[in-house]
């Protein structure tokens, strides 16, 4: 775990460096000068922040805290006093749902094209949701975490998986794909960045650093005609133990390997996902196609001209409007996956009355304003823009951006499902942590689709 990712999981559940330094016994010094790449810290220390970091919930999370509210056994609900708050259906509610079910039947049935695809670092499959849906038959995959697998398996039932670790598939595995299959249309995956580092520093003993060479060797065995790299924004501006840009080592390797190949920032909401959700895209297609690598167009958002006109965002209402509306601690009666968490009274009376895109750390009152943390934290969402990125912490009220913009209470697993474009029929097993994490890390299903569906049209047609 570097430093960088230390600063990003502790802004998004609101955690102080001061408090982190409490429950690790750590010197406050210390982690800030390794969240800024100055000091390297010890395995074992490192280890004991990650563990401490993976554990740690809401009511957990709210006893670090001061605590700048009344203590009773008594306190009546404020959501209680009020008249009961509500949405009605957006104009695009059925529209969006119309997306999702078209999504849907296209990877249920998906053309036939006999285009073969093979996939990486999996997770519970949303790029593959897409992939499929475009008419690649996925042939073989991979995925570390057991639990991860699970989800995948229950939703792509024939994909024959390779060993867990990318580490550990030797080239006799590729070669039996290869030799059922002949040849490989489409390569994708997302290889985790976090052992490199903004800084070009890094923990020389974090596997994760070679998981982008494993991920290119495999690739030069295979030579599929084209391969598609998913990752954070941020990777384009991360950097290796000797200072060099990771993008331009990565569109090195492509070059010596004869691809063709550039990199692209997208975000998913150009897409039709209803959410704001940066990432950037590698694409490289194989000399031999005497084809330049590009991406599809943006088919959504606000810009007209003479050559384009393209429909609006989709918005967070848009993506959940049809669903029951819940307060803290209610469930629905009719989907399993949409029950809000019961979040403790002072939260809510801090959030009642803040206003859609604002936090409680704005509160005029500062009785009402957490007592640490940042104004990315206990923020509401807006109804009727694109929601924030959906992160592994949504159901955490205290997270960035977890608000739901009317009703006083963080996401539910559907809202999140939806807002990630993943159909109703997308099915999940596992505890609700497990389900959280491979949620808020996904690639939005739709997204796969629209850039696997310009793949297929523009290199292998």
């Amino acid at each position: 775990m570097t430093g960088f990712d230390i600063r990003e999981r502790r802004n998004d559940i609101g955690l102080s460096q001061s408090k982190l330094s409490d429950i690790t016994g750590i010197e406050q010094a210390r982690i800030s000068a390794y969240e800024l790449g100055k000091l390297n810290l010890s395995v074992n220390e490192v280890n004991k922040i990650a563990t401490h970091l993976e554990k740690i919930d809401e009511p957990a999370l709210l006893k670090l805290k001061k605590k700048r509210f009344q203590n009773s056994d008594h306190l009546d609900s404020i959501i209680a006093q009020r008249p009961r708050r509500g949405f009605s259906k957006t104009k695009r509610n059925e529209e969006y749902l119309e997306v999702l079910k078209n999504l849907e039947t296209q990877f249920v049935n998906p053309p036939t094209t006999g285009l073969k695809a093979v996939s990486f670092f999996a997770g519970c499959g949303g790029l593959c949701y897409g992939v499929k849906a475009a008419g690649f038959e996925i042939v073989a995959t991979n995925e570390l975490v057991e639990h991860y697998k699970a989800i995948y398996e229950l939703n792509f039932s024939h994909v024959n998986f390779l060993p867990n670790d990318v580490q550990e598939i030797t080239k006799s595995d590729i070669e039996k794909i290869l030799k059922k299959h002949e040849k490989i249309d489409l390569m994708v995956g997302g290889p985790p960045c976090q052992g490199f580092s903004l800084a070009g520093k890094r923990n020389v003993n974090d596997k994760r650093n070679t998981l982008f060479e494993y991920y290119l060797k495999i690739a030069e065995q295979i030579q599929p005609k084209v391969i598609l790299i998913e990752n954070v924004r941020l990777l384009t501006s991360m950097k290796d133990p000797n200072g060099s840009l990771v993008s331009k080592r990565i569109l090195d390797t492509f070059e010596n390997m004869g691809y063709n190949s550039n990199f692209y920032n997208v975000n998913a909401k150009d897409y039709g996902v209803p959410q704001h959700r940066e990432r950037v895209i590698f694409i490289a297609v194989r000399k031999d196609l005497k084809k330049n690598p590009s991406i599809a167009e943006s088919k959504y958002g606000n810009s007209v001209n003479l050559f384009n006109s393209n429909s609006p965002y989709f918005t967070f209402g848009d993506g959940v409007s049809d669903l029951e509306f819940l307060e803290s601690g209610e469930k629905s009666k009719k989907d399993k996956y949409h029950w809000a968490v019961n979040h403790p009274e002072h939260v809510i009376r801090w959030l009642a009355d803040v206003p859609e895109g604002k936090s409680a750390h704005d509160n005029i009152d500062s009785n009402l304003r957490p007592p640490s943390g940042y104004n990315t934290t206990y923020k509401r969402q807006v109804w009727a823009e694109p929601a924030g990125t959906v992160a592994t912490t949504y159901g955490m009220i205290s997270g960035c951006r977890n608000v739901h913009p009317i009703a006083t209470r963080a996401l539910t697993t559907r809202e999140a499902l939806r807002l990630q474009s993943f159909p109703d029929s997308f099915k999940l097993t596992g505890n609700e942590g497990t389900i959280r994490t491979v949620i808020g890390n996904a690639v939005p299903p739709l997204l796969g689709f629209e850039l696997a569906k310009f793949i297929k049209e523009n290199y292998m047609l």
